[in-house]
């Protein structure tokens, strides 16, 4: 899991389907799906979101700028449950 200090935002799951609108070319005419949030993740996302009980928190997360300047970074988004994040789903990595 992800340390504490990797979580950067509070917000909404509706909020974060809004940053993450899926995409609105010709390949959402191929790929329905990925017309969806989060695009082609968003089966990935359905499941993240079902395992979430009432309660929990969703945090976007990131990892130190060190990891991103070394080829390691990880950005996404995290369950969090008393106060511990316990699920993540990532979303941009390098």
């Amino acid at each position: 899991m992800i340390p504490k200090e990797w979580l950067q935002e509070k917000l909404s799951v509706a909020d974060a389907e809004a940053a993450r609108p899926g995409i609105n070319d010709d390949r959402a005419t191929c790929f329905p799906e990925a017309g969806r949030p989060f695009g082609f993740q968003h089966r990935q996302w359905e499941n993240f979101k079902a395992a979430m009980l009432p309660g929990d928190e969703l945090w976007a997360f990131s990892s130190p700028a060190d990891s991103w300047e070394h080829l390691a970074g990880r950005a996404g988004f995290a369950v969090v449950r008393d106060g511990v994040p316990i699920n993540i789903t990532v979303t941009v990595m390098n």
